[in-house]
């Protein structure tokens, strides 16, 4: 089975190819979910908990975060597979996007694809919805410790410490929500280009700069490679 492909000049993939980038990407896809709710857990700690900072976030549960999400995210990315493995497919398709994802592999199945879209709606639920709701009941809790802080300053520094993770969340949860909560949706094609676009490219691509200039050596670092030109 060959699959239309928009990166190489062949223009096309190997089945088995197009069902490894679909394990890899549901894999770090979902991991990336849970470590964006362990960044907001360090930042819930932080701003309401700081004398306990050191404490709580101690290397060994920085390292249990890490390693729950990576094992979350293994177990939606190994379901998500099988399920497609079941699928029947044409002797080809052309999938609309750059890279094989499962939204449209399972639109173009000749099978019954009802237990797919279960499976997939479900982890997106599970999943992603969790994710983003324990990332909501923290900034609730980070916004009413702010609102308490007297200093108008003190309100500023620490909604600073949120604005680059809460610009990963936004661009993240919301892309993903359209493109995998709603799989059986009449939405446009294009539509779901941008997102897969905005979730796989653009937030990769601004975690460097969202996080980094926050960062002062690397701001001093910039400061004097402007000087220097």
């Amino acid at each position: 089975m060959v699959w239309v492909s928009l990166v190489s000049e062949k223009k096309s993939i190997a089945y088995a190819a197009c069902v490894a980038q679909v394990l890899i990407n549901d894999i770090f896809g979902i991991t990336e979910c849970f470590l964006l709710a362990a960044m907001a857990y360090d930042r819930y700690v932080a701003i309401c908990h700081p004398l306990l900072y050191l404490l709580v976030m101690s290397p060994k549960c920085c390292f249990q975060l890490v390693t729950a999400s990576y094992l979350v995210g293994l177990t939606n990315g190994v379901g998500q597979t099988i399920s497609m493995s079941t699928l029947s497919f044409c002797s080809s398709s052309a999938i609309s996007l750059f890279f094989c994802d499962i939204s449209p592999l399972i639109s173009l199945s000749t099978s019954d694809t009802t237990l797919s879209h279960i499976i997939l709606t479900t982890a997106a639920t599970l999943f992603g919805v969790s994710s983003s709701l324990v990332v909501l009941l923290f900034y609730i809790a980070i916004t009413a410790t702010i609102l308490s802080i007297n200093s108008a300053e003190g309100k500023r520094k620490a909604f600073s410490t949120c604005t680059s993770h809460l610009t990963t969340v936004s661009i993240l949860y919301g892309a993903c929500f359209f493109m995998y909560s709603f799989p059986s949706s009449d939405s446009s094609r294009a539509a779901d280009k941008w997102a897969v676009v905005l979730y796989t490219v653009v937030t990769p691509m601004l975690n460097p700069l969202i996080y980094s200039l926050r960062n002062k050596e690397v701001k001093e670092a910039l400061r004097r490679l402007t000087k220097i030109k």
